[in-house]
């Protein structure tokens, strides 16, 4: 049995067309931007306490005092693969939360993927369907797909929740406001757009649109330094092209939790509105750069793209398709209770 959500973070943001812009609210969702930030990382970093190579379940038994041991090569490594605003999760009241708004956690893992350092390449993708709003461009542009992958769904979620936090649900506009024609001659609203390079080739940039709706975003009478500060994050380290250009999910948590540490600290960079005029270049940086983003000597900055890192190559999935579509047999993921996957903003199985 799984806890029941109270709504996913579509229904929550519909539930609160026009939301307070105030410390409360502010604080809260940079608090659930954090986490889930946090949550992300403990995917893609997860490692095990317990020994993976058991041949049925109960058939291996020690001493209570006794320590199963991990092989080396028996580490795991996750990607989620399907990160969307339907699948975070809204838990008002929850024993571990004490957030009076409830927390958001990173659940839905029927696309996720858990794998041993020796067998985390050996993935069929014909049983792999994104949501294709919120997929990188690497999925029609037949690249690797990597952990980078969720890096890139993680900003778009991020726009749409900036989004929301500055003009509510009025913001759905976004949606159409980035729709265009693709090549393949079909509507769709992703963030990025494919173009042909000067060889006929496949490539791909950041939808002009998106830049334009970020530019705004800079612009509005209410967007404070932190807000500057985030979308910055977001451009900069997440809706980038290539793979390697993306920052580590730890790398993400360690910015966002320096923007909370501040906005918890310093009430007018997150409060004072602060719009800016100055705008951001498809394929360039915002002029007004951000302090935040100067890089950490203790936490990686990018994503590697190394061969071990490349977890599996989804193979080109054209037409349109509903967010919610699945493949017939894929397979979900079942996390039991355990000391390695603690209280955070990933949903997990309460029994």
């Amino acid at each position: 049995m799984f806890r029941y959500a109270d709504a996913n973070l579509r229904e929550f943001w519909e539930k609160r067309p026009l939301p307070s812009f105030d410390t409360s609210t502010i604080v809260w969702s940079i608090r659930q931007m954090t986490g889930l930030a946090s949550a992300l990382s403990l995917i893609h970093t997860f490692k095990v306490t317990h020994a993976l190579k058991v041949s049925g379940c109960g058939e291996k038994r020690v001493q209570k005092d006794a320590i199963l041991s991990v092989s080396d090569g028996e580490e795991i490594f996750g990607r989620h693969g399907d990160i969307k605003p339907e699948n975070i999760l809204w838990f008002h009241d929850i024993p571990e939360c004490t957030e009076q708004e409830g927390i958001l956690q990173l659940g839905d893992f029927g696309l996720g993927r858990f794998h041993g350092r020796d067998s985390r390449s050996n993935i069929n993708p014909a049983t792999v369907t994104p949501a294709p709003t919120y997929e990188p461009p690497e999925c029609k542009l037949h690249r690797p797909v990597s952990r980078a992958y969720d890096l890139w769904s993680m900003g778009c979620l991020y726009l749409e929740f900036i989004t929301w936090l500055l003009d509510g649900t009025s913001g759905y506009e976004f949606s159409e406001f980035r729709a265009e024609m693709s090549i393949a001659n079909v509507n769709d609203d992703n963030f990025f757009t494919i173009t042909r390079d000067e060889q006929g080739g496949l490539d791909a940039k950041v939808r002009d649109s998106v830049v334009t709706w970020v530019n705004n975003l800079h612009s509005n009478p209410k967007c404070t330094a932190l807000i500057h500060e985030i979308l910055d994050i977001t451009m900069d380290g997440l809706l980038r092209i290539q793979c390697k250009d993306r920052y580590h999910a730890n790398y993400l948590h360690h910015l966002m939790k320096k923007c909370l540490s501040r906005a918890e600290s310093e009430n007018d960079y997150m409060l004072k509105p602060a719009p800016s005029t100055k705008k951001r270049s498809n394929g360039g940086r915002s002029q007004s750069e951000s302090n935040v983003l100067d890089p950490s000597k203790l936490v990686p900055k990018r994503h590697p793209s190394t061969q071990e890192d490349q977890i599996v190559s989804l193979k080109h999935f054209s037409g349109k398709r509903d967010l919610l579509q699945r493949t017939a047999g894929t397979p979900g993921m079942k996390q039991g209770k355990s000391v390695t996957w603690p209280a955070t903003n990933v949903a997990r199985e309460e029994s």
